[in-house]
């Protein structure tokens, strides 16, 4: 008996051993082994005929052919030129006024000053870059973009999540947040709201042919929480400009392309907007629309839009509003936009506080962005409470 119990007293022993150690090695977080640096090669300059330079001066421009790179370097671009990079597993642009260095002390990418939008070239890659002149280390997300300047620097996470590393702590960013650092000690933190879905068209080509061809119709899926969206044209995919900026109420936004005549190829996002955090959420991935045709490069032939006020009724310090409008047009009134249905008609109401007359001006837009502004008084003999 005995014997018995102290074989039984080893084998819990054993059993318990084993449970302690299998504990340790799961609770371990596994160490994520980053990639050697690898090749640096600059892609793409835009506009073409802008410039990318190897010195602080702008005297030494970089050749855009070159493939050796020396171990050390350092890129400005000027006010006006974006330039496009792969290093280290991932794609970067380099907005206007950006510049990077490559080189000691461990061959390491520097993200020096500017703003740069990036994707990994694989879901499983990680890779670190530093920041700043003071640089902090930065684990990248798959898809985001870092703004770096003396004072802060500033991490948006658009897809997969990311890191930033001091002397003293690291800091995991997950994704969709804002996150800045300023003067390398206070921190904020802000969530965004994600990509609207289903943007349309991703890459079409549209043959122009009659003019009306030359008027799209871009859409996207409504984001929860959404108070709005900004909807942005730029004429190349490093978005080195902004041809069009628009804020839109709605999910869907008609536009007469012939207005950028000069440019065949033209690239667009559309983000969420909140108003409570007064923020945009993260911009849909880049899509792009390509005009062919005889009537590329052709003037469209514009008109104002037609607007027409039905009726103007007032009760007490209330006015309900009846009127026609283009439905691929956009509607303010007093500022405020309002929706125009499918079949052109809108109704808006207005609450005033005080009495007297009020001016009220109704300014409808077009797609090719042709005003028609129209104005009506209405007098208000009660007082709102």
């Amino acid at each position: 008996m005995r014997t018995i119990r102290i074989g039984f007293a080893v084998a819990v022993l054993v059993l318990a051993a084993g449970a302690l150690l299998w504990l340790n090695q799961t609770g371990k977080t596994k160490a994520v082994d980053l990639p050697a640096f690898s090749a640096f090669q600059l892609t793409r300059i835009a506009p073409q005929r802008g410039k990318v330079y190897l010195d602080t001066e702008m005297s030494q421009p970089a050749d855009l052919s070159r493939l050796d790179w020396p171990q050390n370097f350092e890129l400005f671009a000027d006010p006006q030129t974006a330039f496009e990079f792969i290093c280290s597993g991932a794609v970067f642009v380099a907005h206007p006024g950006s510049s990077i260095r490559v080189g000691s002390p461990h061959r390491r990418l520097l993200l020096r000053t500017g703003e740069f939008d990036w994707i990994l070239t694989s879901p499983d890659e990680r890779v670190e870059v530093w920041a700043g002149d003071a640089p902090i280390s930065l684990l990248l997300p798959q898809r985001g973009r870092l703004k770096v300047s003396e004072d802060d620097v500033v991490l948006w996470t658009y897809s997969g999540g990311g890191s930033l590393k001091t002397d003293s702590e690291t800091i995991p960013v997950p994704e969709h947040v804002r996150f800045s650092r300023y003067r390398g000690t206070r921190s904020r933190r802000d969530e965004l709201l994600p990509p609207p879905q289903n943007p349309k068209p991703r890459r079409v080509v549209i043959p122009l042919r009659e003019p009306n061809d030359s008027v799209v119709r871009f859409t996207w899926q409504r984001v929860d929480g959404a108070d709005g969206y900004m909807f942005r044209i730029f004429p190349s995919i490093l978005r080195e400009r902004i041809l069009m900026e628009r804020f839109i109420p709605g999910n869907q936004l008609n536009v007469e392309l012939m207005v950028f005549q000069e440019y065949a190829d033209l690239f667009w996002d559309v983000s969420a907007l909140s108003r409570r955090n007064k923020m945009e959420g993260v911009p849909t991935p880049v899509g792009h629309v390509r005009l062919e045709g005889s009537l590329l490069g052709q003037k469209s032939v514009t008109r104002p839009p037609q607007l027409t006020i039905t009726s103007l009724t007032v009760g007490g310090n209330i006015v309900l509003i009846k009127g026609e409008a283009e439905s691929n047009s956009q509607l303010f009134i007093n500022s405020e936009p309002v929706k125009i249905d499918m079949d052109g008609k809108f109704i808006h109401t207005m609450t005033y506080r005080n009495i007297g007359v009020k001016t009220i001006e109704f300014r409808l837009v077009s797609p090719s962005e042709t005003e028609t502004v129209v104005t009506r008084q209405v007098t208000i003999f009660e007082e709102g409470i």
